[in-house]
């Protein structure tokens, strides 16, 4: 059996085997093919290359053989692929990369029209998802009709718009990131109350879910895992009330096993008030987590926990939460919350709406059983928490007003105890008219309560925007009240929380979605949506897809360094996907 390899941080599905020939189901076994190379089974088996077959091994499958061994230089080139699935990057909602920040100097494209050569606005703080070949991203133009808000594909190598896709209109300005599925290679997006279901590749509407309230600030997450079926969780918006749920959503086709076609909903359990709540999903416990407002006024925050498969999904009932965590301060979770299931850890922010700049908190709880391990003060936020390297936790905060500024705070941490490190607002303010308060113009607004940084474990950094619109490549290697403010490099107008896929950073700035970094390789050569051995097989067999190019590279011609570089793309993350151990 080949296993498909995945980009995403999340899925980390790891291809142990390599067959350069397909088995007797999927191609014939035909004279031509035996001339080219493809009658040798080859088995990749890091670190060396296992032969099956040797006898009948031709010379061109030992030229595939020493070529694809050489592919391994290729790791390092500028084409480093990659994928930004979902809010803050993957399912626990790490915020982190693997990979090192890119040039921001100068934007690769700015993309601000539509295929029509219309305007796009897009939602200023919004988040955006990156697939192999396109950002997606909703925004509006203004057709003859009057405004339209729509799904963007938008092309990684060029910024031009590939395709569009109607949506309605997002309530309240909802900064609602897209995520997509790969096993079923449909990317999600919400608008209005409802959730579309859209070819990664095309504008297909594969199905369209209408939930009984709106759907502000929240992004779904994909459940998928051994256990079951793939599901999607999404909570929707009832922020001063006590009718918001969390929506189990079947993701795969109708069968025996699965008597459910994908957008059914499966259930919904009420969660009381809600707003930007986006699940998290561990697939080793296979739970979902998920915050909650609380009641406002009357009762404080919560957060629960879910079973991502059970007997409920083919009841209707919804299941009881395995816990429920209800936070000892009154303030409500307005964002979502960082599982750390390696050490059994769930990391959440709360907004605090009176007080100054520790009106809310930052509480860390276990994830087995939702105890309370230790709480500490920290500026109003709705965003993600980040885990940083020696215990520590960045965390973007404040609104610029009400007695909060905007800032990003650094807090160590023990077992069962915490306290805050550092805060951006302090450490860059100087009192210019001497009267002892942090004035707007005094400091540097790096962060704010709805903006998600990332954190690029390769070069101890943190990308974030700021209040003023600028993006700032920060040094992480932040220990003490006393460490410096340093920014590595920054770019002005941008105004949305940065994805990093591969090589390239992407974020919404003020004159349209902005690409940084060297154009990504043309992986998905058979045009499915998913980068996996399939490619290879085309690649090989002269077949692309609709869509598709054999020239990986780009470079204008179809040569052995297509094929080099694509396979080293393949094996990209082999050695650390093979020292994880079992998932």
């Amino acid at each position: 059996m080949i296993r498909r390899v995945s980009t995403s941080l999340a899925a980390r599905a790891t291809a142990r085997v390599v067959a350069l020939r397909s088995s007797p189901q999927r191609h014939r076994d035909t004279e031509e093919e035996k001339g080219s190379g493809l009658e040798a089974k080859i088995r990749f088996a890091s670190p060396v290359l296992a032969i099956d077959h040797f006898q009948s091994l031709s010379f061109s499958s030992l030229c595939l053989c020493v070529s694809v061994a050489n592919a391994f230089a290729f790791s390092g080139l500028s084409h480093a692929q990659g994928t930004f699935p979902t809010l803050a990057s993957d399912t626990t909602r790490s915020a982190t990369t693997t990979q090192p920040f890119p040039s921001l100097a100068p934007p690769a494209w700015t993309c601000s029209k539509d295929e029509n050569n219309r305007t796009i606005t897009f939602v200023a703080r919004a988040g955006v998802a990156v697939g192999l070949h396109f950002v997606y991203t909703t925004g509006s133009v203004n057709e003859p009709g009057g405004t339209t808000w729509k799904l963007f594909a938008i092309n990684r190598r060029t910024g031009a718009v590939a395709w569009s896709l109607p949506i309605d209109a997002p309530e309240l300005e909802s900064t609602a990131t897209p995520t997509f599925d790969e096993r079923t290679a449909t990317v999600i997006v919400s608008g209005g109350s409802s959730l579309y279901g859209v070819s990664l590749s095309t504008p297909t509407l594969r199905w369209n879910t209408q939930l009984t309230n709106p759907i502000v600030n929240a992004s779904p997450v994909i459940a998928r895992t051994w256990r079951g079926h793939g599901r999607l969780f999404i909570t929707d918006y009832d922020g001063f009330g006590d009718s918001a749920a969390l929506y189990s959503i079947n993701l795969d086709p109708f069968s025996t096993s699965n008597p459910h076609h994908p957008g059914d909903i499966l259930w919904a359990a009420a969660i009381g008030a809600s707003s930007g709540n986006s699940p998290a999903y561990d697939p080793n416990t296979d739970r979902v987590y998920v915050t909650a407002v609380g009641l406002y006024a009357s009762n404080p925050g919560q957060i629960l926990a879910f079973p991502a498969h059970s007997a409920a999904d083919n009841t209707g009932a919804p299941p009881n939460p395995l816990w429920t965590f209800t936070n000892p301060t009154s303030n409500g979770f307005f964002g979502s919350l960082s599982l750390d299931a390696a050490n059994d850890a769930i990391y959440a922010a709360t907004y605090g709406f009176f007080g100054g700049t520790n009106s809310g908190n930052l509480i860390k709880l276990r994830a087995s059983t939702g105890a309370q391990q230790w709480t500490v003060n920290c500026n109003r936020s709705a965003s993600v928490p980040i885990r940083l390297p020696g215990n520590r936790l960045a965390l973007s905060t404040g609104i610029q007003g009400f007695g909060s500024v905007p800032s990003l705070q650094v807090f160590s941490s023990t077992p069962s105890s915490a306290s805050l490190l550092w805060s951006s607002h302090t450490r860059t303010w100087t009192d210019n008219n001497h009267n002892s308060l942090i004035d707007s113009g005094e400091f540097t607004p790096a962060g704010g309560w709805n903006t998600q940084p990332i954190y690029s474990s390769a070069t101890n950094q943190l990308a974030v925007c700021g209040n003023d619109n600028i993006l700032r490549i920060l040094d992480a290697n932040i220990t003490n009240a006393a460490s410096p403010f340093t920014v590595v490099q920054s770019a002005p107008n941008i105004t949305g929380s940065p994805a990093i896929a591969g090589s390239n950073l992407y974020a919404i700035g003020t004159a349209g979605l902005i690409a940084f970094g060297p154009a990504p390789a043309l992986v998905d050569v058979n045009a499915d949506g998913l980068f996996d051995i399939e490619d290879l097989y085309a690649w090989e067999q002269s077949r692309p897809g609709v869509g598709g190019s054999r020239d990986v590279n780009a470079d204008g011609q179809i040569t052995l360094a297509d094929r080099d570089l694509l396979v080293s793309l393949l094996r990209a993350n082999e050695v650390q996907e093979q020292t994880e151990g079992r998932r």
